[in-house]
């Protein structure tokens, strides 16, 4: 009797065990990422107050908050974008005193066309007391990322009636993360929206913290043991090459090395795959410009050296409108650029009557790092891999 009443209670305590267990799981919040509404038209760069430049560039490591304002806020309130008062107590106070928000930054354009406006922002700050670097003020009345007629740059669609009523732009705040996507969009004369605002900061650098801790990039190739270097792991590495650009200089290894590469193989008269390819570079070559990474080298090198002479490749690069300054298109020995897809890069690279174009050769871009190792393959085709290109190029960068 007593052993079954032990398992009776067994049996319970059990049960109880799992549901608590089953319970606790479901509970867990779930992390859900803040939408993508676009990206800005950067990089741009605009005066504020004092007469100093400032880049979008020098932003690249913040979240930024950016919206208009008046001088005669909040004293005339028709003339009010957003509740300063507000915005001050649930944003202002944040950004000076927690140190979470170290990251965050506010990017304010004024919308007044006085005369003598600059010096009424510095009135505006001391009046209002408003002494952080961190609240960044302009007279710039147009911003490449907001205007006032939705005519471009501007993420609110005129059908965007969240609130019941078409919004003006100035009436507007946008939240960008660091890479310059607009993740959030607040009509900030709404109480609630400025309290979102914080809230949604906050859910930004959370992803940020989780995508760092969990993100990282292997390397690729063989690897040896090599006790000469203390015993630690020899990876592959790129072997020298040299070869002769789009505009007849001599490029070699070391004159990449440092720097993170994207290459790829390809030749000019290609009728298949290599358009998509250049295609998709030339995006990704734009969108590292806009998000202001440097230390950034494209090669490509043509399968066909024969008949892509220097200046086919310019005529190529031309057509494609490449950036001259960081995308390198090599020809040379026909011999060697094959023994070093094959032996360095560790793809492809053939002549093949059966292949269209009549050359066989990868679909590949290979992401090198700054000590020529081999860090990801991707389908260069595919314009979905851009993003994640541009992601693990700027992890390297880091």
């Amino acid at each position: 009797m007593k052993k079954k009443g032990f398992i009776v209670l067994s049996l319970i305590f059990g049960t109880f065990a799992i549901l608590t267990i089953s319970l606790k799981k479901c509970s867990e919040p779930v992390f859900i990422p803040q939408p993508n509404f676009g990206q800005l038209e950067a990089p741009f760069e605009f005066m504020d107050y004092k007469g100093d430049t400032i880049s979008s560039c020098s932003l690249n490591d913040n979240i930024v908050l950016y919206n208009f304002l008046s001088v005669d806020c909040p004293n005339d309130f028709e003339k009010c974008p957003f509740r300063l008062e507000w915005f001050k107590i649930k944003i202002y106070t944040e950004l000076v005193s927690n140190l979470g928000f170290k990251d965050v930054k506010v990017v304010t354009s004024f919308i007044d066309t006085i005369s003598d406006i600059n010096n009424r922002i510095s009135e505006f700050r001391k009046y209002n007391e408003i002494d952080s670097d961190k609240w960044i003020m302009t007279s710039n009345s147009y911003f490449p990322y907001f205007d006032q007629d939705f005519s471009r740059g501007n993420p609110w669609e005129k059908e965007d009636t969240l609130f019941g009523f078409e919004r003006e732009a100035y009436l507007m705040t946008l939240l960008v993360d660091k890479n310059q996507h607009i993740r959030g969009k607040y009509f900030t004369y709404n109480f609630g929206e400025v309290r979102r605002i914080t809230k949604e900061i906050s859910l930004l650098i959370k992803e940020e913290i989780q995508n760092d801790s969990t993100y990282s990039i292997p390397i690729l190739g063989n690897k040896d043991f090599d006790p000469a270097i203390d015993g630690d792991t020899a990876y592959h590495q790129i072997p020298y090459w040299s070869f002769v650009n789009q505009v007849g200089d001599t490029i070699n290894k070391e004159e990449v090395e440092g720097k993170v590469c994207l290459v790829d193989f390809f030749f000019s008269h290609c009728p298949t795959i290599c358009p998509k390819m250049t295609l998709n570079m030339k995006k990704i070559q734009d969108r590292v410009k806009r998000e202001c990474l440097d230390n950034i080298a494209f090669i490509s090198y043509t399968v066909d050296p024969q008949r892509d002479s220097v200046e086919r490749l310019r005529e190529y690069a031309n057509s494609y409108d490449v950036n001259f300054d960081n995308w390198h298109l090599l020809t040379g020995d026909q011999k060697s650029i094959y023994q070093l897809g094959i032996n360095g890069y560790l793809v492809p690279n053939q002549e093949d009557a059966l292949a269209p174009g009549g050359f066989l050769h990868s679909e590949k871009m290979i992401l090198i790092d700054q000590q020529q190792r081999i860090r990801g393959y991707y389908d260069g085709t595919n314009p979905e891999n851009i993003s994640k290109i541009v992601k693990d190029v700027k992890k390297l960068l880091q």
